[in-house]
């Protein structure tokens, strides 16, 4: 999923800005008209520290994002969470455009275990 505004963290912070919130919630809204649905949720951070500070914040970011999704109505069940650390940037850690960047989390829909199954039992519609 590709959110205008990015849900993008402050330096060293797993905590979701006011702008976040606002797109978690309009995310929310749609995930309960799609409830066939799963969600994969993977917290990056910049190279700014070290891995024993960035691999459990890169985590805990990607896990803000599931709480606050439950909050909003979605089933925890539907939800599984990752950190990533530093390890994959989508910008260049040089400059502080690119960390601020970096510390981000991104949101994948997957098919639900019953979507598969229907699918391929030749069911799916």
């Amino acid at each position: 999923v590709t959110f205008d505004s990015g849900i993008l963290f402050a330096t060293g912070s797993a905590s979701l800005s006011s702008t976040s919130q606002a797109t978690l919630r309009k995310f929310a809204a749609n995930l309960s008209e799609h409830s066939d649905t799963d969600l994969m949720i993977i917290g990056h951070t910049d190279n700014t520290g070290t891995d024993r500070v960035n691999n459990p914040l890169s985590y805990n970011r990607a896990a803000s994002v599931r709480s606050f999704l439950a909050g909003q109505g979605v089933s925890s069940s539907r939800m599984k969470v990752e950190g990533k650390g530093s390890y994959e940037p989508v910008a260049d850690n040089s400059t502080v455009a690119g960390r601020r960047e970096n510390r981000r989390v991104e949101v994948y829909i997957l098919p639900s275990k019953a979507m598969v199954k229907a699918a391929q039992d030749g069911t799916l519609h």
